[in-house]
Protein backbone atom coordinates (compact mmCIF):
# COMPACT_ATOMS: atom_id res chain seq x y z
CA UNK A 1 0.00 0.00 0.00
CA UNK A 2 2.62 2.26 1.15
CA UNK A 3 4.75 1.50 -2.44
CA UNK A 4 1.28 2.51 -4.39
CA UNK A 5 0.86 5.62 -2.59
CA UNK A 6 4.81 6.51 -3.48
CA UNK A 7 3.78 5.57 -7.19
CA UNK A 8 1.02 7.78 -6.96
CA UNK A 9 2.89 10.78 -5.59
CA UNK A 10 5.82 10.17 -7.89
CA UNK A 11 3.30 10.36 -11.15
CA UNK A 12 1.39 13.47 -9.38
CA UNK A 13 4.41 15.40 -8.76
CA UNK A 14 5.66 14.32 -12.77
CA UNK A 15 2.43 15.73 -13.97
CA UNK A 16 2.95 19.08 -12.06
CA UNK A 17 6.20 19.51 -13.25
CA UNK A 18 5.10 19.33 -16.97
CA UNK A 19 2.42 21.46 -16.22
CA UNK A 20 4.45 24.02 -14.85
CA UNK A 21 7.38 23.78 -17.57
CA UNK A 22 4.26 24.08 -20.17
CA UNK A 23 3.13 27.40 -18.09
CA UNK A 24 6.47 28.96 -18.64
CA UNK A 25 6.65 27.88 -22.57
CA UNK A 26 7.65 30.67 -24.47
CA UNK A 27 4.55 31.73 -27.14
CA UNK A 28 5.40 31.85 -30.70
CA UNK A 29 5.60 35.50 -32.12
CA UNK A 30 5.39 36.99 -28.77
CA UNK A 31 7.92 39.11 -26.65
CA UNK A 32 11.38 40.32 -27.05
CA UNK A 33 13.88 38.60 -29.55
CA UNK A 34 17.97 38.67 -31.23
CA UNK A 35 19.26 37.02 -34.19
CA UNK A 36 21.75 36.83 -37.16
CA UNK A 37 20.95 37.05 -40.22
CA UNK A 38 22.78 36.39 -44.03
CA UNK A 39 21.99 36.48 -47.87
CA UNK A 40 22.71 37.52 -51.46
CA UNK A 41 22.08 41.48 -52.04
CA UNK A 42 22.23 43.25 -55.17
CA UNK A 43 22.95 47.00 -56.24
CA UNK A 44 21.59 48.45 -59.13
CA UNK A 45 23.50 52.10 -58.97
CA UNK A 46 23.06 54.92 -61.71
CA UNK A 47 26.53 56.92 -61.81
CA UNK A 48 26.61 60.62 -63.85
CA UNK A 49 30.26 62.32 -63.83
CA UNK A 50 30.08 65.27 -65.57
CA UNK A 51 33.26 67.50 -66.38
CA UNK A 52 33.03 71.04 -68.52
CA UNK A 53 32.77 69.55 -72.00
CA UNK A 54 29.83 66.63 -71.59
CA UNK A 55 28.01 64.91 -69.13
CA UNK A 56 28.33 60.46 -69.02
CA UNK A 57 26.08 58.30 -67.69
CA UNK A 58 26.58 54.37 -66.50
CA UNK A 59 24.21 52.01 -65.26
CA UNK A 60 26.03 48.56 -63.35
CA UNK A 61 24.74 46.32 -60.79
CA UNK A 62 26.82 44.34 -58.53
CA UNK A 63 25.82 41.63 -56.13
CA UNK A 64 27.79 40.35 -52.97
CA UNK A 65 27.13 38.78 -49.77
CA UNK A 66 25.28 40.27 -46.84
CA UNK A 67 25.22 39.76 -43.06
CA UNK A 68 24.64 41.06 -39.69
CA UNK A 69 22.39 41.08 -36.40
CA UNK A 70 19.04 42.22 -35.77
CA UNK A 71 16.77 42.84 -32.48
CA UNK A 72 13.05 43.25 -32.39
CA UNK A 73 9.86 42.95 -30.19
CA UNK A 74 6.45 41.08 -31.15
CA UNK A 75 2.91 41.45 -30.34
CA UNK A 76 0.56 38.96 -30.64
CA UNK A 77 -2.86 40.55 -31.45
CA UNK A 78 -5.89 37.49 -30.91
CA UNK A 79 -5.58 34.17 -32.62
CA UNK A 80 -3.86 34.77 -35.81
CA UNK A 81 -2.43 38.25 -36.04
CA UNK A 82 1.18 39.42 -35.21
CA UNK A 83 2.81 43.13 -35.46
CA UNK A 84 6.71 44.07 -34.35
CA UNK A 85 9.16 46.13 -34.18
CA UNK A 86 12.90 45.46 -35.81
CA UNK A 87 16.29 47.36 -35.56
CA UNK A 88 18.93 45.56 -37.65
CA UNK A 89 22.78 46.66 -38.44
CA UNK A 90 24.36 44.85 -41.88
CA UNK A 91 27.52 44.99 -43.62
CA UNK A 92 28.22 43.83 -47.37
CA UNK A 93 30.94 42.70 -49.77
CA UNK A 94 29.93 44.88 -53.06
CA UNK A 95 32.11 46.29 -54.95
CA UNK A 96 32.14 47.74 -58.52
CA UNK A 97 34.64 49.51 -61.37
CA UNK A 98 32.91 50.65 -64.42
CA UNK A 99 33.98 53.27 -67.86
CA UNK A 100 31.67 55.47 -68.40
CA UNK A 101 34.04 57.39 -71.12
CA UNK A 102 37.38 57.98 -72.62
CA UNK A 103 39.64 57.85 -69.27
CA UNK A 104 37.03 58.30 -67.20
CA UNK A 105 36.03 55.82 -64.67
CA UNK A 106 33.58 55.33 -61.56
CA UNK A 107 33.81 53.39 -58.10
CA UNK A 108 31.38 52.27 -55.66
CA UNK A 109 31.32 50.75 -52.51
CA UNK A 110 28.61 50.35 -50.20
CA UNK A 111 29.26 49.79 -46.33
CA UNK A 112 27.11 49.62 -43.51
CA UNK A 113 23.64 49.71 -43.19
CA UNK A 114 21.02 50.76 -40.52
CA UNK A 115 17.45 51.05 -39.88
CA UNK A 116 14.04 50.87 -37.75
CA UNK A 117 11.36 48.13 -39.74
CA UNK A 118 7.75 47.72 -38.49
CA UNK A 119 6.20 44.27 -39.29
CA UNK A 120 2.55 42.75 -39.19
CA UNK A 121 1.84 39.11 -40.15
CA UNK A 122 -0.57 36.30 -40.36
CA UNK A 123 -0.10 32.49 -38.40
CA UNK A 124 -0.78 30.30 -41.13
CA UNK A 125 -0.12 27.23 -38.23
CA UNK A 126 0.06 28.06 -34.45
CA UNK A 127 4.37 28.20 -35.32
CA UNK A 128 4.13 29.48 -38.77
CA UNK A 129 4.75 33.68 -39.82
CA UNK A 130 4.28 35.41 -43.34
CA UNK A 131 4.79 39.05 -42.88
CA UNK A 132 5.01 42.09 -44.55
CA UNK A 133 7.69 44.61 -43.27
CA UNK A 134 9.04 48.06 -43.89
CA UNK A 135 10.09 51.37 -42.51
CA UNK A 136 13.44 53.05 -42.98
CA UNK A 137 16.79 52.30 -44.14
CA UNK A 138 20.23 54.57 -43.54
CA UNK A 139 23.50 53.57 -45.95
CA UNK A 140 26.60 54.04 -46.32
CA UNK A 141 28.11 54.45 -49.79
CA UNK A 142 31.68 55.69 -50.44
CA UNK A 143 31.76 56.99 -54.84
CA UNK A 144 34.92 57.47 -56.61
CA UNK A 145 35.45 59.29 -59.71
CA UNK A 146 38.41 59.23 -62.00
CA UNK A 147 39.61 61.28 -65.05
CA UNK A 148 42.98 61.46 -66.56
CA UNK A 149 44.24 59.67 -64.08
CA UNK A 150 43.80 61.94 -61.19
CA UNK A 151 40.80 60.69 -58.54
CA UNK A 152 38.52 62.45 -55.86
CA UNK A 153 36.98 60.16 -53.91
CA UNK A 154 34.25 61.25 -50.70
CA UNK A 155 32.05 58.84 -48.64
CA UNK A 156 28.24 60.04 -47.50
CA UNK A 157 25.39 58.46 -45.47
CA UNK A 158 21.65 58.37 -47.02
CA UNK A 159 18.82 57.70 -45.98
CA UNK A 160 15.63 56.13 -47.85
CA UNK A 161 12.70 53.75 -47.55
CA UNK A 162 12.65 49.99 -47.32
CA UNK A 163 9.92 47.62 -48.22
CA UNK A 164 9.59 43.55 -47.96
CA UNK A 165 8.15 40.07 -47.05
CA UNK A 166 8.52 36.60 -45.39
CA UNK A 167 8.34 33.62 -43.70
CA UNK A 168 9.34 32.76 -40.16
CA UNK A 169 8.84 29.24 -38.49
CA UNK A 170 9.65 28.19 -34.76
CA UNK A 171 11.87 25.21 -34.61
CA UNK A 172 11.92 25.35 -30.87
CA UNK A 173 10.16 27.22 -27.99
CA UNK A 174 12.70 29.71 -28.28
CA UNK A 175 14.19 29.53 -31.78
CA UNK A 176 13.25 30.38 -34.95
CA UNK A 177 14.30 30.79 -38.78
CA UNK A 178 13.52 32.75 -41.55
CA UNK A 179 13.62 33.68 -44.95
CA UNK A 180 12.80 37.25 -46.24
CA UNK A 181 13.27 39.27 -49.73
CA UNK A 182 13.33 42.91 -49.24
CA UNK A 183 13.93 46.11 -51.47
CA UNK A 184 15.54 49.40 -50.63
CA UNK A 185 15.96 52.53 -52.33
CA UNK A 186 18.11 55.10 -51.05
CA UNK A 187 18.01 58.94 -51.62
CA UNK A 188 19.87 60.00 -54.87
CA UNK A 189 23.92 61.84 -53.89
CA UNK A 190 24.52 65.36 -54.89
CA UNK A 191 27.71 66.37 -56.11
CA UNK A 192 27.60 68.89 -53.18
CA UNK A 193 27.91 65.71 -50.98
CA UNK A 194 30.61 63.99 -53.03
CA UNK A 195 33.53 64.39 -55.15
CA UNK A 196 33.14 66.79 -58.03
CA UNK A 197 31.61 65.75 -61.08
CA UNK A 198 29.70 62.67 -59.75
CA UNK A 199 26.29 61.97 -58.47
CA UNK A 200 24.97 58.11 -57.89
CA UNK A 201 21.82 56.49 -57.09
CA UNK A 202 21.31 53.27 -55.67
CA UNK A 203 18.49 50.76 -55.44
CA UNK A 204 18.79 47.45 -53.35
CA UNK A 205 17.57 44.47 -53.45
CA UNK A 206 18.29 41.27 -50.36
CA UNK A 207 17.13 37.66 -49.82
CA UNK A 208 18.08 37.22 -46.49
CA UNK A 209 17.99 34.07 -43.88
CA UNK A 210 17.82 34.22 -40.36
CA UNK A 211 17.69 32.63 -36.66
CA UNK A 212 16.29 34.36 -33.96
CA UNK A 213 16.39 33.33 -30.40
CA UNK A 214 13.43 34.21 -28.19
CA UNK A 215 13.22 35.24 -25.12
Amino acid sequence: MAFNMNIARAAFAAAALAAGSQAFAAEPFSGPYVGVQGGWQQDKVRATVRDSESTTTGRETSSGFAYGAQLGYDFKVGESFVVGAEAFLTGDTDKLRWAVGPGQSVSFDGGRSFGLLARAGVLATPKTLIYAKGGWENGRFTLASTDAGVTERASTNRDGWSLGAGVEQMLTDNVSARVEYRYTKFNSFGNDDLSDGASARVNRNRIMAGVNYRF
